[in-house]
C-alpha cells in the first residue's frame, strides 16, 4: 500500500482489494473487537483504509482533471476509466463514502464546465451558418412605418418563397441520424441553412452526448442522479441561445419542423436506447425550447 497515487496498477488494486476484505472483517468479527491484543491491527488497518482513500481520491480526481485539457478524447478517457479503475470508485464508496461523494462531485464539476463549453462553442460556430429566412415585417399584423419602408441590405438573403413553402425543407425528417453539421467545413464551401438544420445538428449532438454520457455514469459510478447534474451547465447554453433565437424567429415552418425533429428524436432513441425512461426528463426539457 506505500506505491504513490501515479503509481495505481493492477499490483496496487488487489492490494486495495485485500485491505477492503480485513477492513470487512475487523468491521463484523466481534472477537477482534473485544479482543484488546488485536487493537493494534485495528489502529493499523484505520491509517491503512485513510491512506488508500487519499491516494484513490487524488488519482480519480487528477483523471478528472484532465479532461480539461485541448483536445482531449473523453470517450477515450472515459473507457480507460471504465475498464482499469471501476474497482477504484468501488472501494471508496463502501470504505469512504464522503471521500466517494467528493469524488463524484468533482467528476460533476468538471464534465459540466467541459460539456457547457464544448455546447457554447459549437453553437457559436453554428450561428455563422444560418440563412436568414424572415423577419417580423413578413408576418401579418406587423405595424409598419416609414424606416420599414427603406430597403434593407440584408433583404436580398430573403426568400419569401421559402419561408412559406415547406418544399424540400421536409427532407430534414428523413436525415434526422445523420452526422450533424461541421462548422469550419461548411464555413470553408461557404455554405448556410435554414435554422432547422442547425437545430437538428445541435439536437443530434446533444443526444449523442447525453446517451454516452448516461452510459459511462451508470456503469462508473452508478448514479443516475449524477447525469442530470452534470447537463443542468449544457442546457442552461441551450436553454439560453434557444430563448434569443425563438423570440427573433418569424419562420413558421423552422418552428413546424423544429418541433418534428424533437419529436423523432424521442421516437429513436425510446427505440435503440433501453434507458430512455431514465432520460425521459431530458427530452421533455429539450422539447420546450420549442415553445
Amino acid at each position: 500500500m506505500e506505491s504513490s497515487f501515479w503509481q495505481v496498477n493492477d499490483d496496487y488494486i488487489k492490494s486495495l482489494n485485500m485491505l477492503s476484505k480485513k477492513l470487512r472483517f475487523a468491521q463484523v468479527d466481534p472477537l477482534l473487537n473485544a479482543s484488546k491484543a488485536l487493537k493494534d491491527i485495528k489502529q493499523e488497518l484505520e491509517r491503512l483504509r485513510k491512506k488508500a482513500l487519499s491516494k484513490v481520491s487524488a488519482y480519480v480526481i487528477g483523471i478528472f482533471s484532465s479532461m480539461r485539457k485541448p483536445g482531449t478524447n473523453i470517450q477515450i478517457l472515459q473507457q480507460n476509466l471504465l475498464q482499469k479503475y471501476r474497482y477504484l470508485v468501488l472501494f471508496l464508496k463502501e470504505h469512504g463514502i464522503e471521500t466517494y461523494n467528493d469524488v463524484c462531485a468533482a467528476y460533476v464539476d468538471k464534465m459540466n464546465k467541459v460539456l457547457s463549453e464544448d455546447f457554447r462553442v459549437y453553437l457559436e460556430s453554428l450561428e455563422s451558418l444560418k440563412l436568414d429566412i424572415g423577419v417580423s415585417t413578413d408576418v401579418i399584423g406587423y405595424d409598419a412605418n416609414v424606416l420599414d419602408l427603406i430597403p434593407r441590405g440584408r433583404e436580398q438573403l430573403r426568400n419569401h418563397h421559402f419561408m412559406f413553402s415547406l418544399g424540400e425543407r421536409s427532407n430534414i425528417l428523413k436525415e434526422i441520424d445523420q452526422p450533424g453539421l461541421v462548422p469550419c467545413i461548411s464555413e470553408a464551401n461557404s455554405l448556410k441553412y435554414p435554422y432547422e438544420v442547425i437545430f437538428r445538428s445541435l439536437q443530434k449532438l446533444l443526444m449523442d452526448t447525453a446517451s454516452s454520457e448516461y452510459i459511462f455514469i451508470k456503469a462508473f459510478f452508478r448514479e443516475e442522479s449524477m447525469f442530470y447534474q452534470v447537463f443542468e451547465g449544457p442546457f442552461a447554453v441551450i436553454d439560453e441561445n434557444m430563448k434569443l433565437t425563438l423570440a427573433n424567429s418569424h419562420d413558421a415552418i423552422c418552428l413546424m419542423l423544429m418541433i418534428c425533429i424533437t419529436k423523432k428524436h424521442q421516437v429513436g432513441r425510446n427505440m435503440n436506447f433501453a434507458f430512455f425512461g431514465d432520460m425521459k426528463p431530458t427530452f421533455v426539457k429539450v422539447e420546450t425550447f420549442n415553445f
